[in-house]
This record gives C-alpha cells, structure tokens and sequence, in this order.
C-alpha cells in the first residue's frame, strides 16, 4: 500500500498533477505524515506558488535536509518566490556546495544575487508577506 501511494505521488509528479498530490497527502492525518510525504507535499506546495505552506511542509524535514542539495534547492525557490532573497541566496549556496554540478541551482543562484543587488536599499527580504 506504501509503495503504491509513492508510486502514485511520482507519476503525479511527472504529470504535473499538483492538486492531486496535495489533496491525496491531505487525506492522512496529520500526525501520520512523515518526511517522505511531507517532502512531497512540500514539492506540489512549490509547483502550485504556495510557497510559505510549502516552507511550513520542508521545515518539517529539516533534519532530513541538511545534507541533501534537493532539499535546500526546494527551500530556496520557496524563498525565492516569496522574494526573501536573503534566505534564498543562503539555501541556494548551500545546495550548489552539496552539488555543484546542478545547473537549476546555478541558475538561481545568479538569479538571487543579481536580485538581491539590484532590490532597494530599505526593502528588508526577510519580511512577512501579508
């Protein structure tokens, strides 16, 4: 049963069938999510720009992620688009440490720095959005 719900979740994935995901892991209760489910819920979080739930899922497993560059990767671009350059640029660093042959993590990277650079003096990126 396990290993179906995984499988499942990973062609979801391929299909980019994000809704399905979330509201499959949904169905379990929230106590019986572990790391594996929460990472995927976290990653469908991503994809549908519901970043600051996803990041609420990825802080979950954050124990787990400490040493896996998808992990900090998934966490950047979380902050990435919730225009927190600061802690993307930190997450992103440490992916491209951990990896430093993925491209996708390069790419952000620049991104985040020349964002950063180029954002106004006064605008703090680790504020709340509303």
């Amino acid at each position: 049963m396990r290993q179906e719900l995984i499988a499942q979740l990973n062609k979801w994935h391929e299909e980019d069938k994000y809704q399905e995901i979330v509201d499959r892991i949904k169905e379990t209760p929230t106590i019986l999510i572990d790391d594996e489910l929460a990472t995927h819920l976290g990653r469908a979080l991503n994809n549908l720009g519901r970043y600051k739930e996803a990041l609420k899922w990825f802080m979950k497993t954050a124990d787990q992620g400490k040493k896996d560059p998808l992990w900090h990767f998934r966490v950047g671009y979380a902050h990435y688009y919730l225009d927190q350059l600061k802690d993307a640029i930190r997450e992103f660093e440490i992916a491209h440490k951990l990896d430093p042959e993925d491209e996708d993590t390069v790419q952000f990277l620049e991104w985040s720095r020349k964002e950063a650079t180029e954002a106004p003096a006064d605008k703090d990126s680790d504020e709340e959005d509303e």
